[in-house]
């Protein structure tokens, strides 16, 4: 339960190793919480008992699965191209995207960002052409969604976008908490040749409350050592690309 409470969300074969039981010593565990109502059930694993709707903080966020994060945005940063029309979506995950390219010897980019956080970082690599997004600024994630920033996107397009996700399912893609967030995520879909989703090994087979991507739209999608080997399978299997980090 502090692992839950810590993380958001847990996975059976991650826990065994951490206690040095067997997977079917967690499971039985979290069975038990199941029934208490304490924890959610989840494809691997399980989350937090929440609605749907439910979304922590984006500092709440920051502190967890940082080294696996880290990871994962230097694994999507090698993906970018000099002279590339590049949209890194707001989140966690994607910052490290947007450090791992401060790492990096300078060269030029167009990069588009919908996320205050990101632009406040880019604006210190002199090379990059960076555009923000506007619109309804969303305190909780730092986000510019709604009608301006969908306004904003008209007639603009990407060789590649960035979007991280709270959960990404076989059933359902690629989801948010927010509905306002999952429309300007879906439109920038929408306008990129090639989209990759970014989420540490927590996210996967969750659902939250919108979508905004299905699995025919995700080019690829980029995660940690600790994914469940069968999801990521899985994914395959749909003509998904993946990458562990």
């Amino acid at each position: 339960m502090e692992e839950l409470k810590r993380r958001g969300a847990v996975r059976t074969l991650e826990l065994a190793r951490f206690f040095s039981v067997s997977p079917m010593t967690i499971r039985n565990d979290l069975a038990v919480l199941a029934r208490r109502g304490l924890v959610e059930r989840v494809h691997g694993g399980a989350m937090v008992k929440d609605t749907l709707a439910a979304e922590p903080s984006y500092y709440e966020k920051a502190t967890r699965n940082l080294e696996e994060k880290k990871r994962i945005g230097r694994k999507a940063a090698e993906l970018i191209e000099e002279n590339m029309a590049v949209f890194i979506g707001n989140g966690t995950t994607t910052m490290e995207i947007v450090r791992a390219l401060k790492e990096r010897p300078p060269f030029r980019l167009k990069v588009f960002t919908n996320a205050l956080t990101h632009a406040m970082e880019l604006a210190e690599m002199p090379n990059f052409e960076v555009y923000v997004i506007g619109g309804y600024l969303r305190g909780v994630s730092y986000a510019m969604v709604g009608p301006l920033a969908r306004r904003a996107l008209e007639g603009v397009y990407f060789d590649i976008a960035f979007l991280g996700a709270n959960g990404l399912s076989l059933e359902c893609g690629a989801t948010i908490p927010s509905l306002e967030e999952a429309d300007t995520a879906a439109e920038v879909v929408r306008r990129a040749r090639r989209l990759v989703i970014v989420v540490d090994h927590t996210k996967l087979g969750l659902v939250t409350h919108g979508r905004f991507a299905d699995l025919s739209q995700i080019y690829l999608v980029i995660t940690d050592t600790l994914a469940d080997p069968e999801f990521l399978e899985s994914l395959r299997e749909h003509g998904i690309e993946v990458l562990v980090a």
